[in-house]
């Protein structure tokens, strides 16, 4: 009697979470609908703070109006600095979310996982939580990486090129920022964007080395820090900045074609790794549905619980290893 007590007041709470989630959904999709002209001046303001320490005051207006539109909830989600990575890494995927809206995406996926887990009766409701809590918080934040990388990838891609652009207009001898502004309108995203993020800085007055810092900082990649690097040191010492950039693109390209023939050679053991991974729980679902009553003592008993956990620990130690064996630094 207790425990269906239990469950009938953790229900309550969830379905409770889940549409304080759906109202807050439909008000800020109705808000985006009636406030464009807001959209288009925080993606003003994004490319004005750009994304560092430095310029202080542009980010902190832009995270005033990012975190949340609750001024109660901004304070709180200002106030943690974990949450201004997050707040990064929105910007490095290119996804247009507030932090705030970002973590009700991650309470949403939490609901769907942890209800039809619920409604099973062979599964246990520490076994929904310890799978729905890790799913709530850690899909939407791999969707976030994936993105961060797939742009990430396309920069580098894009990079040498660019580069190259910049050079032939230094040589018809246009000054180094009218080439970023060329650069920006010609190149496509996301090097385009970037660039032009870089010009509009040095438009406004920051300064040149703090400017093509944040640029470096906002893509993450260690060819733009190779960039900006060479720009820096050719500022100070002097020489010819249209061959140094021919040379750095020759580079680019030589270490993007080593990386490509690295993964050719490493596919099959991602390809393992990947199937050694979901192999259990492919099994598990099949063996759940065909013999239901077989597997029930790991959910049902504390010994099956804790047999759970240390699998999905060795599991993870395991990928953890056989990725690092096929990393590779160039």
């Amino acid at each position: 009697m207790q425990q269906e007590i239990y469950y009938t007041y953790l229900l309550s709470f969830l379905v409770f979470v889940a549409v304080i989630v759906f109202l807050e959904g439909v008000y800020y999709t109705w808000r985006s609908i009636r406030e464009e002209g807001s959209v288009k001046i925080n993606k003003r303001l994004k490319a004005l703070s750009a994304a560092g320490e430095e310029h202080k005051k542009a980010l902190e207006l832009l995270r005033k109006r990012e975190m949340s539109n609750i001024p109660i909830i901004n304070r709180m989600l200002i106030a943690i600095p974990r949450f201004h990575s997050l707040d990064r890494l929105l910007q490095q995927a290119a996804v247009e979310l507030s932090v705030s809206r970002f973590i009700l995406v991650q309470m949403l996926v939490f609901a769907v996982v942890l209800f039809p887990l619920m409604m099973l009766e062979t599964v246990h409701t520490f076994v929904a939580l310890l799978i729905a809590i890790p799913a709530g918080i850690f899909l939407p934040i791999l969707y976030l990486m994936k993105k961060k990388q797939a742009r990430s990838e396309a920069f580098i891609k894009q990079l040498p090129d660019a580069l190259d652009y910049l050079a032939r207009s230094l040589r018809a001898g246009n000054p180094f920022s009218a080439s970023l502004k060329s650069l920006a309108a010609e190149m496509p995203d996301p090097i385009g964007t970037e660039f032009g993020i870089t010009f509009e800085e040095l438009n406004y007055g920051l300064e040149f080395e703090e400017a093509l810092k944040n640029l470096a900082s906002r893509t993450g990649s260690e060819e733009m820090n190779y960039f900006v690097t060479a720009v820096l040191i050719q500022r100070t010492t002097g020489g010819n900045l249209a061959d140094m950039l021919n040379r750095l693109a020759t580079i680019m390209r030589s270490r993007a074609a080593t990386y490509r023939e690295i993964k050719i050679l490493s596919a099959e053991m991602r390809l393992s790794a990947n199937v050694l991974v979901l192999l259990p729980f492919f099994v598990g679902g099949v063996m759940f549905l065909t013999s239901p009553g077989y597997i029930d003592i790991l959910f049902t008993t504390t010994t099956g619980h804790f047999l759970i956990l240390g699998q999905l620990a060795f599991m993870a130690v395991g990928y953890y290893i056989i990725r690092k064996m096929i990393s590779f630094r160039v």
